[in-house]
């Protein structure tokens, strides 16, 4: 079974929702335990990201449908992915 981690931002910064304050390689060591990790946005909203069996990239934005990374994201999102991309050159 996958276990969800939603991750909130505060002060700029993600954390898990117990306080610990997730960076990279935090990010990517939860990957590697088979978990589902979702950003909830600052104000309202979500990001998910995968790759599907395709190897391609997707992205579920406010709980829609998977769909490529779409290129226009908001400034949250893009934080997001920078720090997913981070969290998969850790792996």
């Amino acid at each position: 079974m996958i276990e969800p981690y939603p991750l909130v931002q505060r002060d700029g910064r993600w954390w898990l929702p117990y306080g610990l304050e997730v960076d990279a390689e935090q990010l990517a060591g939860l990957w590697m335990c088979d978990s589902d990790v979702v950003f909830l946005g600052p104000e309202g909203g979500s990001f998910a990201y995968r790759v599907d069996e395709d190897g391609a990239e997707q992205v579920r934005l406010n709980y829609g449908v998977w769909k490529a990374v779409p290129d226009v994201l908001a400034d949250w999102q893009q934080e997001v992915f920078r720090l997913v991309r981070k969290a998969l050159d850790n792996m």
